[in-house]
């Protein structure tokens, strides 16, 4: 969801150095991106002074040093606090406190008021000064990311006469997940359809994707073998991507693949569907949350049993015969 940002960031500063700090998981979807002069990536476990002091020794020497900082945590508040930011500084705030508090104290349900690309595009424009045009949202794999994807497709059985639909089952929260036997049923439509179907998943969703390639004999099991580079490159091999509102949803949008996203206790209102589909139940009680939960609050977990397969097949069909997706917004 970056991207964009980026773009409108690069036309901006043409000549300038763009180092962006991430997460480790992060780094390599920002690895090819042509508008990132550099990536310092923070490593698992690794504390903010010594995160801080590999982050100082990746800008330059002299020259103002601008800052947007499109997180605003703690975290991110303490590198700003350690390093010599002398030009323009924008912190990007997610949302105001009393949106905040009413959604964690399950007051109140929480629908977002713009895309949450355009709040990013705002920021930058803030650092800049000036209206911008909008970047696009967009993902760059490498060609050996796609070779390894299409070998573990091959070893795995693919027919390459078939469109090949991606199933991503899994989710942080247990209230972003629809059931397995859902995420089934819907493989056994594609399979009947004469697709290939590829199930992936991290290693904690090994047990999970079983689950689903057993009710649906013939689908792939690529479960717990497949890192960030090589996801990469299996979703830009399919012909559809299907997952929960979950970090494989949006970089199969990303890649410009037809995604099916399934969105329970989240809001699919900050993201943009040109060319995808969204489903989402539309419950009184939802989205309750900003990120998902551990639980339903009212014990139903309607806003996911209520999309029903049928729907979700007839959502699948349309974007299979529609093909891919051109450049869109986030």
């Amino acid at each position: 969801m970056l991207t964009p940002a980026l773009d409108a960031l690069r036309a901006a500063w043409p000549k300038t150095r763009i180092v962006v700090a991430v997460g480790a998981s992060a780094a390599p979807i920002l690895a090819h991106d042509p508008n990132v002069s550099g990536i310092v990536a923070l490593a698992p476990g690794e504390g903010t002074f010594a995160y801080t002091r590999r982050l100082r020794a990746a800008l330059p020497e002299s020259g103002p040093i601008a800052l947007l900082d499109l997180h605003g945590k703690l975290r991110s508040l303490a590198i700003r606090a350690l390093l010599p930011f002398d030009g323009p500084r924008v912190v990007w705030h997610k949302r105001d406190v009393l949106d905040t508090v009413g959604v964690k104290l399950r007051l109140r349900t929480w629908r977002s008021d713009r895309l949450h690309a355009d709040r990013y595009h705002l920021a930058v424009e803030q650092l800049v000064g000036r209206p911008l045009p909008r970047g696009r949202l967009r993902c760059v794999v490498a060609p050996e990311e796609v070779d390894r994807a299409a070998g573990l497709l091959a070893a795995a059985g693919r027919d390459l006469a078939k469109p090949l639909v991606g199933l991503s089952p899994g989710a942080k929260w247990a209230t972003k997940r629809w059931p397995a036997e859902r995420f089934a049923a819907l493989a056994r439509r594609a399979l009947a359809a004469g697709c290939d179907v590829a199930v992936q998943g991290s290693p904690d969703e090994r047990a999970l994707c079983a689950e689903i390639v057993a009710q649906a004999p013939g689908s792939l099991d690529l479960s717990g073998n497949v890192d960030i580079p090589t996801l990469m490159g299996l979703v830009h091999e399919c012909t559809a991507f299907i997952a929960n509102d979950s970090g494989p949803m949006h970089l199969a949008r990303a890649l410009g693949v037809p995604t099916l996203a399934i969105f329970g206790s989240t809001d699919p209102g900050m993201f943009a569907w040109t060319g995808h589909r969204a489903l989402f139940a539309g419950l009184p009680c939802a989205p309750c949350s900003f990120y998902g939960r551990d639980a339903c609050p009212l014990g139903h977990l309607r806003c996911l049993l209520d999309i029903e397969v049928e729907a979700a097949w007839t959502a699948l069909e349309a974007l299979l015969a529609a093909g891919p997706v051109g450049a869109v917004g986030a």
